[in-house]
């Protein structure tokens, strides 16, 4: 009887000793969402707690969280304890969300599996209030939490702060809500906090504002602070960031939500901590969306000169000279500054000039914020070069734009700029031919009949038998025989000459360049443009056998098309030119680097074109 009475006891012992470590496998999981009612733009955290000796066959993977924004997660940490020979350990995984909009949110159930069983926590619920408003733990809605103090870092997070966690929020601010297509609006985002910000970056890439054209207004590098009053209590004021932005379409546009993340100091209710160290926490706030009501630009009124400028602008427009010959560059310089959106002014409206050639202008911009808007300038450096003699005039240049502060068009006018051309020196060679250009005279128009003594000859013998009739008879036959030797001698030279003309071209060009160089050393900017353009220009009438003077721009370009040559050697070949052309007539404006640029622009098409021109 006591041998069995030893047995059961033996029995039940070694049941309690194997069921003891069966029941500690026994996994628990809570999830808690904290806190539980928060004001707009403010964080909340997520966690799931593990508790059990068992870790979770996979991480637990959040699911679709409509009204919440992730902005950070998950952390994980992990807490084991081993008091009078019993363990525990405990694991957490924690994400920071940001709810989107006021009302209830939804946190679903997550799942979970751990030790091959699936755990499904419980639906958790937010209460997100106006801003300003007392955030608390409504009753009921999260569960039931585990203890606060098992877990260290959950202590450390819960400890009491100073100042509160609604002490922190971004607005977003325009100086206008209803603007014209073009005008500018300034938006800001300032950031209010009774932190000590240690920190501040945005959470994502700067938002794409669909309907704008943007610019960066600079702010300062420490941001300007200001104390400030609000109902929610007193405030350190921070303007973090300034936008110009200008609308490009009509209707209503959205500045969409822009989510920031701070970095804060504050204060732990851990004695230890807060002496040895200076605690700082993680936070995110969003700004609000906000939405601009913008109107088209009248068609009544609308002069045929407005090219889309929207803003206040004066119009400026000088000749670098009064006095100029004939072929002699004419420097213009038409300034267009004010405020608005500098980088799309349209071109100002020239006049017809058909006594000048006009090439294409230098434009320069310059932009700066003044007070929050966007002022500048931009100018048109044009070179005319005056194709006639007598007393010339640029006619007034017009600029029209529309003024939202009167919600009028108004259009510039420059004044007439008068200049004096004198006759070009008829030695130079004539680049382009004159539109009234004089005729010289080269001799006199009067041969007068020199009178000299001769012989009297007897005029009544018939000339049909003399011998002057005879030879005069047989001159055209004697002519042609000679003309077709002269000739056919003549084409066979001709083919000689031009086979010779195609195998020199690459010799002869590099020569040219060599004096170019050399011009380019002693800095003589239109003796080195006007060799480098003939280098080109010679060495593609020698490989294609055309003679070098007449060609055009055109017409080379059909030479090189009618070659095959590829569109892309096309264009540059004839950039290159025109580069040429421009600071020619412009040597003022001539730097050695872009000199030096053009010799190795044309050094590269010589070698270039040397295998891709197909002699026809």
């Amino acid at each position: 009887m006591r041998a069995r009475r030893a047995g059961s006891a033996a029995v039940i012992l070694l049941a309690a000793l194997l069921g003891g470590p069966a029941r500690a496998q026994e996994a628990e999981v809570h999830a808690t969402v904290e806190p539980a009612r928060v004001a707009e733009g403010e964080e909340v955290q997520l966690r799931i707690q593990l508790s059990g000796s068992q870790q979770p066959d996979e991480p637990p993977v959040l699911p679709q969280l409509p009204g919440f924004v992730v902005a950070e997660g998950p952390s994980v940490s992990s807490y084991f304890q081993w008091v009078n020979g019993q363990s525990s350990a405990s694991r957490s995984y924690t994400w920071t969300l940001v709810p989107q909009g006021r009302g209830v949110h939804s946190i679903p159930p997550i799942s979970l599996t751990v030790g091959g069983k699936s755990y499904r926590t419980e639906i958790l619920r937010v209460d997100v209030t106006e801003r300003g408003s007392s955030p608390g733990t409504p009753p009921g809605g999260t569960g039931a939490p585990p203890s606060t103090f098992s877990d260290p870092n959950l202590r450390r997070r819960l400890a009491p702060r100073n100042p509160a966690p609604s002490s922190l929020f971004v607005e977003a601010h325009v100086d206008r809500n209803d603007l014209y297509v073009g005008e500018q609006a300034t938006l800001e985002y300032r950031v209010y906090t009774q932190y000590e910000i240690v920190q501040m970056s945005l959470k994502d890439q700067q938002p794409t504002y669909q309907g704008f054209w943007v610019e960066d207004i600079k702010t300062d590098e420490k941001y300007s602070a200001r104390p400030v009053t609000r109902k929610e209590g007193s405030f350190m004021e921070y303007t973090v960031l300034k936008k110009a932005l200008f609308p490009t379409r009509s209707g209503t546009l959205t500045i969409p939500e822009l989510t920031f993340h701070f970095v804060a100091r504050r204060r732990s209710g851990d004695p230890f901590e807060s002496f040895f160290f200076q605690p700082t926490e993680s936070l995110f706030r969003t700004s609000d969306t906000l939405t601009l009501r913008v109107k088209d630009l009248p068609k009544e009124g609308r002069p045929a000169e407005f090219s889309g400028a929207v803003g206040r602008y004066t119009l400026t427009a000088q000749a670098d000279r009064s006095e100029t010959r004939v072929n002699d560059a004419v420097g213009l310089k038409v300034e267009v500054e004010g405020q608005g959106n500098i980088n799309t002014l349209g071109s100002p409206t020239l006049p017809p000039l058909p006594d000048f050639k006009r090439y294409d202008p230098k434009v320069e911009e310059s932009m700066e914020s003044k007070t929050g808007t966007l002022v500048g300038s931009k100018t048109w450096n044009y070179v005319l070069i005056p194709l006639a003699p007598g007393s010339q005039e640029i006619p007034p240049i017009r600029f029209a734009f529309f003024d939202p502060g009167t919600s009028r068009y108004q259009v510039l006018e420059s004044r007439s700029i008068p200049l004096k051309v004198a006759k070009g020196d008829l030695s130079e060679p004539l680049q382009h031919l004159p539109a009234h250009a004089d005729i010289p005279v080269l001799g006199a128009d009067i041969r007068y009949i020199k009178l000299s003594e001769g012989k009297l000859q007897d005029q009544g013998s018939s000339f049909y038998r003399s011998t002057p009739f005879l030879v005069l008879v047989s001159a055209p036959l004697l002519l042609n025989v000679a003309l077709l030797l002269f000739t056919s001698r003549r084409a066979r030279g001709a083919g000689s000459e031009s086979l010779l003309r195609q195998r020199r071209a690459r010799r002869t060009a590099r020569r040219r360049l060599a004096r170019a160089r050399s011009h380019l050393f002693q800095e003589q900017a239109r003796l080195f443009y006007q060799e480098l353009a003939s280098a080109l220009t010679s060495y593609l009438a020698d490989k294609v056998g055309t003679p070098a003077s007449g060609l055009t721009y055109d017409g080379i370009e059909e030479l090189l098309e009618r070659r095959s040559v590829d569109p892309s050697l096309r264009g540059r070949f004839r950039r290159c030119l025109e580069t040429c052309d421009f600071a020619r007539f412009a040597p003022a404006a001539s730097e050695r680097s872009e000199m030096e640029k053009a010799l190795s622009e044309a050094e590269s098409l010589v070698e270039t074109l040397e295998g891709s021109v197909k002699v026809a």
